[in-house]
């Protein structure tokens, strides 16, 4: 704790006593200059030189690199671009020059370049004037595909056209994503959406791009930021609008592809072919349309065989239900080979590298991250093969369901869901077992798969036995 505490003020501690040493050294040269003490000033410079050149060592990189986080934290409404660095540049010789020397010509190049700087200005906000935007999201998104996006912006001007305008979406970060330094001001995340050349007059020009989102979770899009270059490029200026209502979007986590394990469960299709008729799939036999049959169901080949209706018959399917049990518990897990391998690699990288601490938290949340695509992919695989799903998360139990209103419900749940604190209770562990473990009564109808991080051999035997168990 105290080494960690240390580490964080050392540097503002030494650039402290880096500064109140040079002002010392400074201090006593003009004490010895004017006291004509002409060795102790020599002294005294020598080493008000060497505090400067600590200074430009330890102080100045540090300052700088705060100075410029703070600018950008800042998000000003406008920011020069290279050209405008150069042009600003320019500006400012022209004007010193003419004003030390009084040529006219000066003052004409002058007054040209404050003219074109007015005219940016005044080209750039009116082209962001009176502008809308609104953007239409498709209802399930995945993380880590193209999301089609249809941007529409409206231009309310009668007169006056707008040009060059860049649009991005603004969305409130996650409390985990927030940044962890002090006085951070930056709770907004943005992402490009489309870029319109022209947009006439009392009109509105539509775009359909594709949006990403890296990760799952829970996106909420509370406005829109549009900004420009135009005329000339010196400066980008930029506009915020806010979004009525604000956009709520819920990132599901992406399936992977059905591996082959899955096709090795018992309950592969989610169903059982049975010898008995019913309405399943599978053809049982054809007999006489009888006059309560389904229309349907007649087989008109067999009938122009036959030369009288004829109906085909199905087998009956017993339908199975699968159980997946997603264990959130990471905190209980206990670290693997390679984990652990991971972490000695990271120890050994000093104290420049993450810490133990951090490396043991980033380890349990990919591991996390993983449960979740994998549990995803289980719901998605047994939910197409048409079986009964029911997605139990830690304490939060679900429902058995099917189709794809009950997917995207359970995806929905899995994109939301963070990972729980340890039980550190046995009793608590021990419910957690019999809540998931199947009753005997639906021995042979129903199936649990288990993603769990607890460590092999912890689980109880009765749990096990019934269970197929993927340790994550």
């Amino acid at each position: 704790m105290w080494g960690k505490f240390f580490r964080g003020w050392r540097g503002a501690v030494l650039g402290t006593l880096v500064v109140l040493g040079g002002v010392a050294s400074a201090v006593v040269t003009v004490v010895a200059r004017r006291a004509n003490d002409l060795e102790l000033a020599r002294v005294g410079a020598v080493t008000s030189l060497v505090f400067v050149v600590l200074m430009l060592v330890f102080v100045v990189p540090p300052l700088s690199r705060s100075a410029r986080l703070e600018a950008s934290r800042l998000d000003l409404p406008l920011r020069l671009t290279g050209g405008g660095v150069v042009f600003l540049l320019v500006f400012g010789v022209v004007a010193f020059a003419a004003l030390n020397t009084g040529n006219n010509l000066l003052f004409l190049v002058f007054s040209i370049l404050a003219s074109a700087l007015f005219v940016a200005w005044s080209a750039a906000r009116v082209s962001l004037r009176d502008l809308a935007v609104s953007a239409r999201f498709p209802d399930h998104i995945f993380a880590g595909e193209p999301a089609p996006v249809i941007v529409t912006l409206s231009n309310s001007k009668r007169v006056l056209p707008s040009f060059s305008i860049f649009v991005e979406a603004r969305s409130l970060l996650d409390e985990a994503a927030r940044p962890r330094w002090r006085f951070a001001r930056r709770r907004h995340e943005k992402r490009p959406l489309a870029y319109f050349m022209y947009v006439p007059r009392a009109a509105r020009a539509e775009q359909r791009v594709e949006l990403s989102f890296p990760r799952r979770g829970h996106v909420l899009v509370t406005g829109f930021e549009l900004s420009t270059r135009f005329p000339f490029g010196f400066f980008r200026l930029r506009r915020r609008l806010t979004a009525r209502p604000s956009v709520d979007l819920v990132i599901y986590p992406k399936p992977r592809p059905a591996g082959d394990e899955l096709h090795l469960l018992p309950t592969n299709a989610g169903q059982m072919t049975s010898s008995r008729r019913g309405l399943g799939y599978e053809l049982h036999s054809l007999r006489d349309y009888l006059p309560r049959d389904d229309v349907r169901h007649v087989d008109w080949k067999a009938t122009a065989r036959a030369g009288r209706l004829t109906v085909r018959e199905f087998t009956a399917e017993d339908e199975r239900r699968v159980h997946v049990v997603f264990d959130t518990q990471m905190s209980e897990a206990a670290p693997t080979a390679d984990a652990a391998g991971k972490g000695g690699g990271v120890k050994k990288r000093g104290a420049g590298g993450k810490g133990a601490d951090e490396a043991r938290a980033e380890e349990l949340s990919e591991r996390f991250e993983r449960g979740v695509t994998i549990a995803a992919s289980l719901v998605t695989h047994f939910v197409e093969e048409r079986a009964e799903v029911r997605l139990t998360l830690g304490a939060e139990e679900g429902h058995y369901g099917a189709g794809r209103e009950h997917l995207y419900d359970s995806l929905r749940r899995l994109a939301l869901v963070a990972p729980a604190p340890a039980a550190r209770a046995e009793t608590g562990r021990a419910e957690f077992w019999e809540r998931i473990a199947p009753p005997p009564s639906s021995a042979g109808t129903s199936f649990v798969i288990l993603l769990t991080p607890a460590p092999p051999g912890s689980i109880p035997a009765h749990v096990w036995r019934a269970s197929h168990v993927i340790y994550l």
